[in-house]
């Protein structure tokens, strides 16, 4: 079974929910609320690129591995959006 897209290297919102362990309607949610931004639309369907999926798996780790809440994620990615912008660091650091 393929997971990829027709677009080399994007997934759909499903597969991407599945490879970063969250529920699907989890990432729809931080997609509503302006968390994670897909990379691509094919007509309406959000495909998700391997910045978007580090950004989820950042997302689950500050929720389920530090227990911070919803509101504290999104404050804490806001904060680190902010830094990048500010020091011109656009890609996340690797580890």
């Amino acid at each position: 079974m393929n997971d990829r897209s027709p677009v080399t290297g994007y997934y759909d919102l499903e597969v991407a929910a599945r490879l970063v362990r969250l529920p699907p309607a989890r990432v729809r949610r931080y997609v509503r609320v302006g968390l994670v931004q897909p990379s691509r639309l094919e007509g309406r369907t959000a495909l998700f690129g391997e910045a978007e999926l580090a950004r989820l798996r950042t997302i689950r780790r500050l929720g389920e591995d530090l227990g911070i809440n919803a509101a504290g994620v999104e404050v804490v990615l806001r904060l680190v959006d902010e830094i990048r912008a500010l020091t011109g660091d656009d890609e996340p650091r690797k580890r």
